[in-house]
């Protein structure tokens, strides 16, 4: 398996990335590969604090703690509600901008840390429970992003994850003084039914939210495309599915609809 990078007008500079020994079974190594080609290898330190949460019942519902101190805890409370508690902050954990998302399976859960020169973030990632975790709902991930470089003050953050690529969906692009995170959006199908290109777009963690990264005035997006025994990335200008989905205010989990979306009017001019 293997992956190339091809820039187009927004020009980013990133390195073209050799073969990757990867069997047919391993081809999301390689698309997580592409992705985090995408930060251009700016250092970002991922650590896991721990992948044990202890449940702890009480009035207030299924509360998940672990042993690292200061660490948030997850809070499940009735009506498939949760919580993201950090510090004295209390943050919906489903109710998001992408739509409404599962409870995450805190079986598989790990807490990350991850630095960067000025700032300082923990991950509460997992797999969702439920129906997400069954059949081609399973390549779904998520990620409660919080901010704690000022503890009392903690930004949260929640994500998804396309393509089973968890944490690999966060980085850092050049010069940015915040994280960034590569949202994946099918754009197309095989006729087997296997999603053979995505649509990225990169969003800056800010103060307001995840806010889409501008070059030029121009939002930052690529096109990945599964070709060969491989995936191809490519810079583009628009992301037609992305747009359709952000301005109708439809859900993550919204399936493709055929012919609204293609691959070849994403390619690049």
């Amino acid at each position: 398996m293997s992956f190339t990078h091809r820039s187009g007008r927004l020009g980013l500079a990133l390195a073209l990335l050799g073969v990757l020994p990867l069997t047919q079974a391993d081809t999301h190594e390689s698309l997580s590969a592409a992705v985090e080609s995408l930060w251009s290898g700016e250092q970002v330190s991922i650590s896991v604090l721990s992948s044990s949460f202890t449940q702890q019942v009480s009035k207030a519902g299924s509360e998940y703690r672990t042993e690292v101190k200061n660490a948030p805890t997850y809070l499940q409370t009735a009506g498939e509600s949760a919580w993201v508690i950090a510090g004295r902050k209390r943050f919906n954990a489903v109710a998001t901008p992408w739509g409404n998302f599962p409870r995450l399976d805190m079986r598989n859960a790990r807490l990350l840390a991850i630095e960067l020169p000025k700032k300082r973030y923990q991950v509460l990632a997992s797999s969702g429970a439920g129906l997400f975790g069954v059949g081609d709902w399973q390549r779904y991930g998520f990620l409660q992003v919080i901010d704690v470089s000022t503890p009392s003050a903690p930004a949260f953050y929640p994500l998804y994850a396309e393509a089973n690529l968890g944490e690999h969906a966060l980085g850092r692009l050049a010069d940015s003084p915040v994280l960034n995170y590569a949202r994946l959006v099918p754009a197309s199908r095989s006729k087997a039914g296997e999603i053979i290109a995505y649509e990225v777009a990169l969003y800056a963690l800010g103060r307001k939210g995840p806010e889409r990264v501008l070059r030029e005035g121009v939002p930052l997006a690529y096109l990945l495309r599964h070709e060969g025994d491989g995936w191809t990335i490519d810079s583009v200008e628009r992301t037609p599915v992305t747009t359709a989905l952000d301005e109708g205010h439809r859900p993550f989990t919204t399936p493709l609809r055929p012919p609204l979306f293609s691959v070849r009017e994403n390619d690049p001019q």
